[in-house]
């Protein structure tokens, strides 16, 4: 039987959920799954409790990866399931509706990478971790668009500039359109970003599907980190998120001006296209 319970990491990522199995007679496993949105990869640990050890370890610990490596195709679709893939979708509600999408998550599973797997000092505790790039094996799951939507520029005279990429500098805590509190951003597969008056500036159906299957619709990063300079270029455009849109706050508000410095020239709303957008975590208080 498959217990669950909530598990969450304090990082960029996500709520996760812990699945228990027993993997042998000698044994209780726990799984763990995080997305880790500065890394693209979606990781996976196996923590196993060794209970009554009666036959030698490395026999049990080649018994234990056996067992899991048998079961990675429904450790990963339970994986899947926890991804917010935009403002009102989990993969599981994906899922649900494209049932058809399984066998392309059971045939992932060869491409999980088991990056170690080693016992505590104790040897009471086996833990091994997998992971799974996100960009292209889990995001070309959930493309389903071959042509782009395009904006079209506006026509009067905003003073901006052509830029190579935009930077989006997101607070710890924003305001929640229509309502009177703030919240946190959650990062997402798809994202999407309005003005202030909920114009769609930026949308999966805006990048291109290739750029989408190497990259992402958009990067995330920490103030700590350097600049990703292949996404962003020499010269982007630095705004500030304005505030939060959507059930999972996954979407961000940007300025009016900010948006019209984008919308005046192709060259900027080309950026979109080719996922040149970076958003940035304030860490601080």
């Amino acid at each position: 039987m498959i217990h669950y319970r909530p598990f969450i990491v304090i990082v960029i990522l996500l709520v996760l959920q812990t699945f228990v199995y027993g993997f042998t007679e000698e044994t209780d496993s726990e799984i763990e799954y995080s997305f880790n949105w500065k890394n693209t990869q979606l990781e996976i640990l196996v923590t196993s409790s060794l209970n009554n050890i009666t036959r030698p370890l490395p026999s049990l610990k080649f018994s234990i990866e056996s067992e899991i490596k048998q079961k990675l195709p429904y450790i990963l679709l339970n994986g899947i399931e926890l991804l917010t893939i935009d403002s009102r979708t989990k993969g599981k509600d994906f899922i649900k509706k494209h049932p058809d999408v399984i066998a392309s998550i059971f045939d992932l599973s060869p491409e999980l990478v088991k990056v170690s797997s080693l016992f505590t000092s104790n040897f009471k505790t086996l833990i091994t971790k997998y992971t799974l790039d996100i960009y292209p094996n889990i995001a070309k799951l959930f493309i389903q668009h071959t042509r782009i939507s395009k904006l079209t520029p506006i026509l009067n005279f905003i003073p901006s500039a052509d830029f190579t990429g935009i930077v989006i500098y997101v607070d710890k805590k924003l305001p929640m359109y229509g309502k009177q509190s703030k919240g946190s951003f959650r990062p997402s597969l798809f994202p999407r970003i309005f003005d202030e008056k909920l114009n769609l500036l930026m949308g999966p159906l805006m990048v291109d599907p290739d750029i989408i299957r190497t990259s992402g619709t958009i990067g995330y990063q920490t103030l700590s980190d350097s600049l990703d300079l292949k996404r962003t270029g020499l010269n982007p455009l630095e705004i500030k998120a304005r505030g939060l849109f959507g059930i999972n706050n996954t979407d961000l508000l940007i300025s009016e001006r900010d948006a019209d410095k984008i919308l005046s020239r192709q060259n900027n709303l080309d950026l979109i296209k080719q996922g040149k957008i970076l958003i940035i975590f304030n860490d601080l208080n």
